[in-house]
């Protein structure tokens, strides 16, 4: 009897070798097989990691699908929450509170700079909520270059 034939009987019971991650990546209808209990957290984030973009390709994506003038008004917000965040005044997503002035102050200035670009475009209203908005995060600014 071959010795390759004798390896052959006793490994018929054993299950087929399992996909690689090379090859799973390479099958995407293949189901994934369910996680364990203990790796399950583990693989729901590594599944999340992988679904979502990073939020600044979401942004870039976006924004060459809006005119100019939309797209500041988008970044007049993103940078409006920006400025909250880095004074700890607001938690970010992970629900942390950071404070970070020097951050703080640039996302200040953008929102400054971006609202003087489109100040003539916008209604009163909208101009005078920006405007506010501006004024107390500079106010809180203020404050918090004094606490810290």
């Amino acid at each position: 009897m071959d010795p390759s034939e004798e390896v052959k009987s006793e490994n018929e019971s054993t299950p087929e070798p399992q996909p690689t991650e090379a090859s799973e990546a390479n099958q995407p209808d293949a189901a994934p097989a369910p996680p364990s209990d203990d790796t399950e957290s583990e693989a729901n984030a590594d599944r999340d990691d992988h679904q979502f973009p990073d939020p600044s390709s979401l942004v870039a994506m976006a924004g060459m699908h809006l005119p100019t003038s939309q797209l500041i008004r988008v970044l007049l917000t993103v940078f409006d929450a920006h400025a909250w965040r880095s004074m700890g005044l607001v938690a970010d997503h992970s629900g942390e509170v950071n404070l970070d002035l020097p951050a703080a102050q640039t996302s200040i200035d953008c929102l400054a700079f971006l609202l003087g670009k489109v100040e003539t475009s916008l209604d009163p209203t909208e101009k005078r909520d920006i405007q506010r908005r501006l004024m107390d995060l500079r106010l809180n600014f203020v404050s918090k270059s004094k606490e810290a």
